[in-house]
């Protein structure tokens, strides 16, 4: 959703302290409302039934929680995943280009090459964590397929090295399009209607239970909204595997850029 994006240009722990006050002040004033508005003696005869609904509805909201938090949890460890293997094949693939014997059109390989790993570093993920896409990225790695394309390895017996670059750079695309495919996916809006009704439904039961101090009552409650609101915290970040402070990072095309500057430096 749009809303979880802007959220998450806020400073994650200042987003994770606006939430846990937002759901807690929530549930506090529902809490407030329900003991101003809802009589007293109605509650006093009813609240064994209704701690007991609020405990079942309470532990199966809980179950629902959980499956969403894991499920996010597993879609950013396999984004976090891909985007380690597609780095370590970029890696690969710089390596055998520049080691790859000089013929007339590999010196022009090697820098539309480092054209499209700086445009990874400085365009496509910049664009990524805003939901966007990097034409400019596209047409380089379109590029490189050409410009493979074109070498002749026959002329220097490197016919095996030529394939096993091919082969390198198809599996990159593989896990690059993996990545841009995960960059535009996120938790349906559904779904996240689901879970603030069911967090609704969950904090009315909480505030029908009658409890004779009303500060105590309200501190209760105010801590289950700022837990749920800690819990809403943890999908969105996890939603949105390259926005925010936690987020995936081209780390192996950053290498390759730090290689390629400082030709020195050990992998």
């Amino acid at each position: 959703m749009d809303i979880t994006r802007k959220l998450l240009s806020i400073p994650t722990y200042l987003l994770l302290i606006v939430m846990f006050i937002f759901f807690s002040f929530i549930n506090v004033l529902i809490t407030y409302l329900f003991r101003k508005y809802v009589r007293v003696k109605v509650m006093n005869e009813h609240n064994e039934v209704t701690g007991y609904v609020f405990s079942v509805v309470a532990g199966f909201y809980a179950l629902v929680l959980a499956f969403v938090v894991f499920q996010a949890l597993d879609g950013f460890n396999s984004v976090q995943r891909d985007a380690d293997i597609e780095g370590s094949l970029a890696k690969s693939l710089y390596r055998q280009i520049k080691y790859y014997p000089d013929t007339a059109n590999v010196s022009a390989l090697q820098k539309e090459y480092m054209v499209y790993v700086n445009l990874v570093v400085d365009e496509e993920f910049p664009k990524m964590e805003k939901i966007e896409r990097s034409p400019a990225t596209t047409r380089s790695f379109g590029n490189i397929y050409e410009r493979i394309v074109r070498l002749n390895p026959a002329e220097h017996n490197t016919e095996d090295k030529a394939v096993i670059m091919l082969s390198h750079l198809n599996e990159l695309a593989k896990y690059r399009n993996l990545r841009i495919l995960a960059g535009d996916s996120e938790i349906p809006l559904i779904m996240w209607i689901t879970l603030l009704l069911g967090w609704f439904i969950t904090m009315i039961f909480a505030a029908l239970i009658n409890v004779e101090n009303q500060r105590y009552h309200l501190f209760v409650n105010g801590l289950m909204g700022g837990f749920a609101g800690l819990i809403f915290f943890l999908i969105i970040i996890l939603d949105h595997p390259f926005t925010g402070s936690m987020s995936v990072t081209p780390s192996g095309y950053e290498q390759i850029v730090e290689m390629d500057t400082h030709p020195v430096l050990k992998e």
